[in-house]
């Protein structure tokens, strides 16, 4: 039995035809020709083809001429006498004028809100009297049944309020003087210098970012800025010397001491107290390539730390995990730089810090690292570079050397002057284009130079003469002999020019056979 099969029908050449046509019909409707058409039958004239001397439509509305009145629009005549309605099918639209909006204000930013304080940081209370005034009292009033006062909080409250006074900043020379009054004879152009100053922006954003630093401890019971280092910022002036557009940033505050960084290069040891420590910082910010294959002495300690990191890991708990692995990318950081540059050393290099927001930023007057500094204690003038970045809040910060040089009693945790009687001079775009290890004598000179476009130096005063701790020694002189002292070379050579000193003349040598002859000749002959 033949199975049925099912007939397919076939496409004729009429049917491909009429598909063809009706898909040519439905095409043109997304031509011109349908629109023309329509014209045709209402007897509409043709739109006119753009011109090549008409003028572009204007991507952005023309500005409004101040006084300038609105005109009614007229229609232009119609060249083929239709009426004026007509003319709209071509014209083009222009617009009639323009809107201005009013500036949008934006409302300011909220205050910093403290965060969420972790577990176990909590403080002492008594721990946060360092610098503060902090006075107590305790109410006790009459209440009900236990049972009853128990259920409200308010009913055992500790109110927590800090007063803070906003210090503004000095602005005068004549206050300027009362912190230092030999500022005026040893810098002739001050007056010029107070004259053409402002108080720069970055003076409050410090005090901002001090209130922020202390919104966020004060919630927590956290150790808060102590009154000593709220107040450490007496100003921060702009100014530009009017004769040569020298610019200058004054920074008037105290000095704390810094004692950061390290140099194989220059210093291939260091004492193990540095070695040992956890709170040694072995770089700084400005920095250069190694110029030698001498490793940084503090490349083995890091090197350790990293791998004492890395085997903590392995046993240690989910909850510490997250905070070692920070500290083995810390470590592998500092390892890479550790190799690769060289660095300030506070012990032997004079360098000043400078805040995080105020140093390499985008102003005219924002120092860079490099830039030279000036700074002034008491009547000495000390020449110093912009060499590291400390704490947004914080201000006046010196290295080690200079701390030293300026008080010798200065040390990491003793700080050289705590009155806000140092002046920083930091000349902004001073900086060398191409960093590298301290050039003492340079530091000098060209303070010097950047002094004398502020004005000069006064009369007898004269800046510090940096030297080099770290430059080969001399070979040692001989010793003295005996009883006496060092012969130098000038007593040798008078002591050989005496007469009874001088060397008695060697004997003649016996004359040869060949010479004999002549030699009696020449007596006879005489």
């Amino acid at each position: 039995m033949k199975a049925h099969r099912r007939r397919i029908p076939r496409l004729t050449w009429f049917k491909l035809a009429v598909c063809i046509c009706l898909a040519a019909m439905a095409a043109s409707l997304f031509t011109p020709y349908p629109a023309q058409i329509i014209r045709a039958l209402k007897g509409a004239p043709e739109q006119a083809p753009p011109d090549s001397g008409t003028c572009p439509p204007q991507k952005s509305p023309p500005a409004e001429q101040p006084g300038q009145e609105e005109q009614p629009i007229t229609a232009a005549p119609s060249a083929s006498g239709k009426e004026p309605g007509d003319e709209r099918l071509y014209t083009p639209w222009t617009p009639e004028r323009t809107i201005a909006l009013p500036p949008v204000q934006y409302p300011p930013f909220p205050p910093v809100l403290p965060t969420r304080p972790a577990e176990g940081a909590m403080t002492h209370i008594y721990e946060l009297a360092r610098g503060l005034n902090l006075k107590t009292q305790v109410n006790f009033q009459p209440g009900t049944l236990a049972s009853r006062d128990r259920e409200t909080k308010s009913n055992y409250q500790m109110t927590l309020s800090l007063n803070v006074k906003q210090p503004k900043a000095l602005t005068k020379k004549e206050d300027m003087l009362k912190l230092n009054p030999k500022l005026e004879p040893m810098l002739p152009g001050l007056s010029t210098l107070f004259r053409h100053a402002r108080v720069s922006p970055y003076y409050g954003q410090i005090y901002v970012r001090k209130q922020t630093e202390i919104r966020k401890n004060l919630a927590s019971l956290l150790k808060l800025l102590d009154r000593h280092n709220y107040y450490d910022t007496e100003t921060i002036l702009e100014t530009t010397y009017p004769d040569t557009g020298r610019k200058l940033l004054w920074l008037q505050s105290e000095m704390d001491v810094v004692s950061d960084g390290s140099d194989g290069d220059r210093l291939a040891a260091m004492p193990d107290k540095i070695l040992k420590s956890s709170f040694y910082q072995p770089s700084t910010s400005y920095r250069w390539k190694k110029r030698t294959d001498k490793p940084n002495p503090l490349l083995k300690p890091w090197q350790q730390r990293l791998a004492s990191y890395k085997k903590t890991l392995e046993k240690a708990p989910a909850a510490e995990k997250t905070a070692l692995r920070r500290k083995i990318d810390h470590a592998e950081r500092v390892i890479e730089e550790l190799k690769r540059y060289s660095f300030l050393i506070s012990e032997y290099d004079p360098f000043i810090v400078v805040p995080l927001g105020v140093v390499n930023q985008s102003t005219p007057f924002s120092p860079q690292f490099g830039d030279y500094a000036v700074v002034i204690v008491g009547d000495k003038l000390y020449p110093a570079l912009v060499g590291d970045a400390g704490p947004r809040y914080k201000t006046g910060e010196g290295s080690l050397r200079l701390s030293r040089e300026i008080n010798p009693k200065a040390g990491p945790y003793s700080r050289p002057v705590s009155d806000l009687k140092v002046s920083y001079l930091i000349f902004p775009g001073s900086a060398e284009p191409e960093a590298g290890p301290l050039d003492y004598e340079k530091i000098t000179d060209r303070c010097r130079e950047l002094l004398n476009e502020i004005g000069g130096v006064g009369k007898g005063f004269n800046l510090h003469q940096w030297e080099d701790l770290l430059a080969p020694k001399p070979p040692p002189a001989p010793k003295p002999e005996s009883g006496g002292t060092a012969e130098t070379p000038a007593d040798k050579r008078k002591k050989e020019e005496a007469p009874g000193n001088k060397p008695a003349p060697a004997p003649a040598p016996p004359a040869s056979p060949q010479t004999a002859p002549a030699s009696s000749a020449a007596k006879s002959a005489a």
